[in-house]
């Protein structure tokens, strides 16, 4: 072979090379500009303005259509436009928006908070983010509808009224501006979270000066109303005393109880599931519960792990669909083989839910109630079975409120109950440990 016929050869590689390297680099682009999901993405959360600060009109639309701009985008529902609900609601707040001079930080909250609750999502919210925020000396529980107040010397008493508002009115307000997919959900939140000062602000309190509270005795016997200065406090350095997972064996009762108070996969919960297990196959116990109340979910292969150490072959998932960019990626529903491990736990299985289960909190319960492999006992959990999930995290350039939009769809592994809640069992408003406790004792 000549020298000018290597040459010629030479260059027909580097052409050849170039061209597959540029292919991977457009391919890269398109990837990088349209398909990637986390694309414009934030990890850490910077505190938003506060919700007094004035943002001029312009910039309350850019923040706006911003959020709008990621449901577009992102979310699966979105993909051939908004949804009418979804729509409707943009245009009306976004012409209110824009006939004002001014627009506060609160405002511009309550309006997106109204534009994603019509899409019905409980991933896809906006809220005002605050490491440091201000609280009533005291929490709240719903119970039979009634706001209870919970701690201190008024602990049992009805409260009716808070900042001059009847309790049933801000229930009503928060309704209209949560995402939420079931409304039993949504009312736990509002109980949960209404002696924060941000939530009372959301909901029309003003927590500038200290906040009256009307409130009643059990037996309607006496009616005090007073007013309470809300403490600072920083919820990132409030103390946690119990760990995300733990688990007892209760002998006595043939019981092994494993509680998950978030769904972290790692080697702490892969570590602690197997040591629950041998503890189990150790002291001969023959049934086990799982503990997901108070759950919010995280991520779903923890129920998947805990597969591993059932006598089980295979089971169902259902179907995903997944948003890259213009294009809809459908998993279809399979059997998964299960990596089994040891020790393998042939008894009973419950799992235990409330109100507060949520996300993959819920997935983990399904898994085992669709695919027949224990018995679920409690509430309704948080949110559908089968919902959107998987979110992305954003904030708008000018108010900096923190916004989720989810990019997938999961369907849950029974599809035939797509359209149903997970309903227990055993469904139960008392103590679901105590009654599955109850029931195996009764049944051995």
């Amino acid at each position: 072979m000549s020298h000018n016929q290597n040459i010629m050869l030479q260059r027909k590689w580097f052409k050849r090379v170039g061209i597959f390297l540029g292919f991977i680099i457009v391919l890269w682009a398109i990837w990088q500009i349209w398909l990637d999901p986390y694309r414009g993405t934030v990890k850490i959360l910077e505190s938003s303005e506060s919700l007094d600060a004035l943002l001029t009109s312009e910039e309350a639309i850019k923040d706006m259509d911003f959020i709008v701009k990621g449901l577009l985008e992102r979310h699966p529902a979105c993909i051939k436009g908004l949804p009418k609900a979804v729509q409707d609601t943009y245009e009306q707040e976004r012409v209110i928006i824009s006939k004002s001079d001014r627009v506060s930080v609160l405002s511009l909250w309550q309006s997106s908070a109204r534009i994603l609750s019509a899409l019905e999502d409980g991933h896809t919210a906006v809220k005002a983010y605050y490491k440091d925020v201000s609280y009533l000396p005291f929490s709240f529980s719903l119970y039979d509808n009634d706001l209870i107040c919970l701690g201190g010397e008024y602990s049992g008493y009805i409260i009716s009224e808070i900042g001059g508002v009847q309790v049933s009115e801000l229930n009503e307000r928060f309704l209209e501006q949560f995402s939420y997919e079931l409304e039993a959900y949504a009312r736990y939140s509002f109980a949960k979270n209404i002696n924060r000062s941000d939530c009372l602000e959301f909901v029309g309190v003003k927590t500038a000066q200290d906040v009256e509270i009307l409130m009643n005795q059990v037996d309607g016997e006496g009616v005090i109303r007073k007013t309470f200065p809300l403490k600072s406090g920083n919820l990132d350095r409030m103390e946690i005393d119990e760990p995300f997972v733990d688990f007892k064996i209760d002998k006595g009762n043939n019981v092994g109880i494993f509680t998950l108070r978030q769904c972290i996969y790692d080697e702490k919960y892969r570590s602690t599931l197997k040591s629950f297990f041998e503890s189990v196959g150790k002291n001969g116990i023959q049934n086990i519960i799982v503990d997901l109340r108070g759950n919010p979910g995280g991520n779903s292969m923890v129920g998947n792990e805990f597969l591993r150490y059932l006598p089980v072959k295979e089971y169902k998932t259902g179907n995903t669909d997944v948003r890259f960019g213009p294009i809809i990626w459908h998993n279809k529903p399979q059997l998964v083989e299960n990596q089994q491990t040891e020790p393998t736990f042939h008894g009973n299985v419950y799992a235990l839910t409330s109100t507060d289960s949520f996300s993959s909190a819920v997935d983990f319960a399904t898994l085992l109630s669709d695919n027949d492999f224990g018995t679920v006992v409690g509430q309704i959990p948080g949110n559908m079975p089968s919902s959107y999930g998987d979110i992305l995290i954003f904030q708008t350039p000018h108010a900096r409120l923190a916004f989720t939009i989810s990019y997938k769809y999961f369907v849950r592994p029974d599809a035939e109950k797509s359209e149903l809640p997970l309903i227990p069992n055993i469904e139960t408003s008392d103590d679901a440990l105590e009654t599955t406790i109850e029931m195996i004792r009764h049944n051995s």
